[in-house]
């Protein structure tokens, strides 16, 4: 078995329940040797992907353009970043890991409910919309205040109090008619839609979102000007 990675000292930093799960994803045997960065930053449009299905960035992560959680090839994986991350979306594939120990700055989408996913957050977790709760959901590990959402669909886990949405969005006036699932909606007779709420029949389809913010696009219907992060 390849050696297992050794955590940077500003893991020490984080929550302790936070510490405790990525010291035990380290210890994970693992087929190929973890990927281990001091740092990630790129600008322009095309997506990132970590470079390995199990990666360690041991510094900020900094992008313009979106973020995928994901390997090609691989149905499971991790990706832990010690440090800050600011990126134009971020999706959290199915089957993996993602662990944040700093601030997650999230200009557009989080959307963090694939099938089997993990979302940890340590400090302010920072978005337009929070997608979670239907499936999977973000986990933030400091205080409740720390979520700035300005929309949340279904909920998020504080440790293990949960924090519902107030007021789910209608996602027809925030994000480009292709990446939703209207299917429920659309089944509905006129008179059955004035009976019902589309903010809550009417979803992502995570499909369509992984397939926009693959190719670099954008899914507000106004996207958020891109920007060098820093």
């Amino acid at each position: 078995m390849p050696p297992r990675p050794t955590a940077p000292p500003q893991l020490q930093t984080a929550p302790a329940p936070l510490r405790e799960f990525v010291d035990t994803l380290l210890t994970l045997d693992v087929e190929e040797p973890w990927a281990e960065l001091d740092g990630v930053k790129q600008g322009g449009p095309a997506p990132w992907r970590p470079p390995n299905s199990y990666t360690l960035v041991k510094g900020p992560l900094e992008l313009d353009g979106n973020m995928l959680v994901e390997f090609a090839g691989q149905d499971q994986g991790v990706l832990v970043v010690f440090g800050d991350v600011t990126c134009q979306n971020l999706f959290v594939g199915a089957g993996f890991s993602f662990v944040c120990t700093g601030t997650l700055r999230v200009r557009e989408a989080l959307v963090a409910r694939s099938p089997d996913s993990v979302t940890y957050a340590a400090g302010v977790v920072e978005a337009e919309l929070v997608d979670s709760g239907s499936g999977a959901w973000l986990t933030l590990f400091g205080d409740a205040s720390q979520l700035h959402a300005k929309h949340l669909t279904h909920y998020v886990m504080n440790g293990r109090t949960v924090i519902k949405s107030q007021k789910p969005p209608d996602l027809r006036t925030l994000v480009v008619p292709e990446v939703l699932d209207t299917e429920e909606w659309d089944s509905l007779s006129p008179e059955e839609q004035a009976d019902e709420a589309p903010e809550v029949l009417i979803k992502l389809d995570a499909r369509a979102v992984w397939k926009r913010l693959a190719s670099g696009a954008s899914l507000f219907l106004a996207p958020k000007n891109v920007r060098h992060a820093c």
